[in-house]
């Protein structure tokens, strides 16, 4: 049993440095975002596809080892979640590590889903400002009305902004 909390503690704690990782990497996606720096944005989304089949990993990992313990205690895994493995463990020489490589998985995770939902806010913002411009250049092209006039020459099709004829 000593074994799998030693390996579920390295697990965790080595998830742990992955999600600093891409929190740092979020950190810097917010400066490239403000400065509209497409091509540093697209060498950051690289580092990051680097990351997350670790992440993945390290989950898988994290998952089987939560499973082989569940197994060891007789217990529900669907049930056996990190506080209630601490309160089990609590009192063997692996709780304090365990306590304390639980806490920094669960502020990283945060820190990492805060610099996200703050990125996703920017892009969003970014979107809604780019159809905003895209729809002020369209209504200004519409300000004729398509129609007929009184001869072929005077007949007039609605402008677009992607139109080549102009």
């Amino acid at each position: 049993m000593a074994g799998l909390i030693s390996n579920l503690i390295e697990t965790i704690k080595g998830q742990t440095v992955l999600f600093r990782q891409v929190t740092a990497l979020s950190e810097d996606k917010r400066e490239f975002i403000i400065k509209n720096d497409i091509e540093s944005l697209r060498g950051l989304v690289k580092q990051e596809n680097q990351i997350v089949p670790k992440i993945l990993t390290g989950d898988k990992k994290r998952e089987q080892l939560m499973k082989d313990i569940a197994t060891v205690l007789n217990k529900n895994f669907d049930e056996l979640t990190f506080s209630a493995l601490a309160n089990f463990i609590d009192g063997q020489p692996e709780h304090p590590a365990f306590v304390a490589a639980v806490d920094e998985f669960i502020l990283a995770l945060e820190e990492m889903k805060e610099k996200n939902d703050a990125n996703k806010v920017l892009i969003n913002d970014a979107l809604d400002y780019i159809e905003f411009n895209m729809n002020i250049i369209h209504s200004s092209l519409d300000a004729q009305p398509a129609g007929y006039g009184a001869t072929l020459d005077d007949a007039h099709e609605p402008g677009s902004f992607l139109d080549t004829r102009s």
